[in-house]
């Protein structure tokens, strides 16, 4: 997928607050400028109740929003409920601080439990996606919300054993557009245009509009109870190959392909002492073009981390390549190798730190061949192609990178 726009700004936050700077400028969950005697204008005079407000707002949201439409009634009326009890400390000044405290941190514990709970059925239902689709579509349409309306229409796209209907995914593509065009109108209009590209396919606007709700979605963070949430999304890239590796890739050219909702790598490769050597040896030059890179630059770390996935997790992706593996007679260690002896700036990449990135090479090439055959079940003849192919194709994006930002090459 092109990059189509470049935007240096941060991902948006999830939930959008309203703050206030009344009184002390304190933020809280309602506008203090406008705060009414009493409960109000006690929240906002102190900092701690004015953070315990915004937090529990926060909670009540995010469970607001996982919530269907009838279960959101529910919410709606409990929550209410429980204003009146709040609003109730008023009735002594001497003790409504504490008497609020009380409240705030009771109530915010009910609300992170049911999210959590929330949370933990709703990853629950997407991991089912693989091997029980009809069940995981009955158990998503429970939800409401971005996220869950973008994995019924993944569904009804991808899996047909789900039993979707194409009036359910109108239905749930059209809460979906509505939601995202509300939270991130800059990420909709990257969608609207994808979808009157005419070269993008049904699939691939599923899966943008999927990976467009996982960023909105802070899963790399702990729950609201402190529970670490996993990534649950992975299958996607190993069932839907190279449509899924372009959709959550590079998009933005800006900090935000940063927060590219691609899983980490499978299975320890990277990790080896052999690719941290390498990955060592270019840590100085990429450090020294990056300040001029511009933000675009988060394009090309999205891209490495695409790379790094589809490696570990589908390798036989590297059994044939548009990259050729050098034959016997060409340089022992390929392309990349001679690239690097070819680098003329000495200020960014000095000659003695480029023959330790050349000896980096023939290791990394032999600790992925290893790593294949023991943990993807490879052939020796498989691994080697493989193995070779994955160390080239790293090479060339990364010294693609230091060339394009540097007067090298």
């Amino acid at each position: 997928m092109a990059l189509r726009r470049t935007l240096a700004t941060p991902l948006l936050v999830t939930f959008a607050l309203l703050s206030a700077a009344a009184l002390p400028a304190h933020a809280a969950s309602f506008d203090c400028q406008k705060a009414s005697a009493g409960i109000e204008q006690a929240i906002c005079a102190s900092k701690t109740l004015s953070t315990q407000d915004e937090q529990l707002a926060e909670h009540y949201q995010q469970l607001m929003t996982l919530s269907p439409q009838t279960g959101r009634v529910a919410l709606r009326n409990a929550q209410r409920d429980w204003l009146k009890q709040r609003n109730a400390c008023s009735s002594d000044a001497a003790t409504r601080d504490a008497c609020l405290t009380q409240q705030l941190t009771t109530r915010d514990a009910v609300l992170v439990q049911l999210l959590q709970q929330a949370l933990d059925a709703f990853d629950a239902a997407v991991v089912l996606i693989p091997r029980d689709p009809a069940t995981a579509a009955r158990q998503l349409r429970q939800f409401g919300g971005l996220q869950a309306n973008a994995w019924l229409v993944y569904l009804q796209q991808f899996e047909a054993a789900s039993g979707l209907s194409r009036q359910d995914t109108l239905q749930a593509q059209k809460e979906a557009d509505a939601v995202l065009a509300g939270q991130d109108s800059f990420a909709w209009s990257i969608l609207q245009d994808t979808r009157k590209d005419a070269k993008s396919t049904p699939a691939d606007n599923a899966l943008l509009l999927l990976r467009m709700s996982i960023e909105q979605d802070p899963y790399r963070e702990a729950g609201p109870a402190g529970k670490p949430r996993a990534e649950n999304h992975c299958f996607v890239f190993s069932r839907q190959g190279d449509a899924a590796y372009t959709a959550f890739g590079p998009l933005y050219g800006s900090t935000r392909d940063g927060f590219a909702p691609i899983c980490a790598p499978q299975g320890g490769l990277f990790e080896k002492a052999a690719w941290k050597e390498l990955e060592t040896q270019f840590n100085a030059p990429e450090r020294a073009v990056s300040s001029g890179a511009g933000t675009i630059r988060f394009a090309s770390f999205a891209a490495w981390r695409v790379l790094a996935l589809r490696a570990t997790l589908t390798p036989k992706d590297f059994l044939q390549t548009d990259r050729p593996v050098p034959t016997e007679d060409a340089a022992p260690q390929g392309d990349g190798a001679q690239r690097i002896k070819d680098w003329t700036d000495e200020r960014v990449w000095p000659a003695t730190q480029r023959q330790q990135a050349i000896a980096a090479i023939d290791p990394a090439v032999a600790a992925t061949v290893k790593w294949l055959q023991q943990e993807r079940g490879f052939s020796e003849a498989e691994a080697q192609t493989a193995g070779k192919n994955i160390v080239q194709q790293w090479l060339a994006e990364h010294l693609d990178y230091l060339s394009d930002n540097s007067d090298s090459e």
